[in-house]
């Protein structure tokens, strides 16, 4: 091969190198999006429509002084399966031998949480949202 025969492979090759990577920038997933969760959930874990190992747990953080009800894939987890650190208001779940859950099933799962406030004025309310897992 001559000189020029190199020189052209080169010049293909970072053509394809460019077009690789404007397409990567241009088509890639947006994570400067904001979730909105309602006033009383200061974070959950999946965020909604994320996508998490099946070795996930599910956690919700609350102000201190709530309860919640978690329902996972229309399934009522009972609350002795949900661990609760009462001093920071963090519950979290994760499917396991001898809970209602042995493992997560990939693919799309359902979560919905109902809150009530244990002290002071009532503040009950709910939020739903999915995520996947592979």
């Amino acid at each position: 091969m001559n000189k020029n025969t190199y020189r052209f492979i080169i010049l293909l090759l970072t053509g394809l190198l460019i077009f690789v990577i404007y397409y990567g920038v241009t088509f890639s997933i947006n994570n400067s999006e904001v979730v909105e969760l309602p006033e009383v959930v200061e974070e959950i874990y999946p965020l909604p429509n994320d996508q998490v190992p099946q070795q996930s747990s599910i956690r919700v953080d609350l102000p201190v002084g709530y309860e919640i009800t978690l329902i996972v894939d229309n399934y009522i987890i009972p609350e002795s399966e949900i661990l609760f650190q009462d001093a920071i208001g963090m519950f979290t779940w994760r499917p396991g031998p001898n809970k209602s859950f042995e493992s997560w099933i990939a693919g799309k799962h359902t979560v919905t949480i109902q809150w009530s406030k244990v002290t002071g004025l009532p503040d009950v309310g709910e939020f739903s949202w999915i995520f996947y897992t592979y």
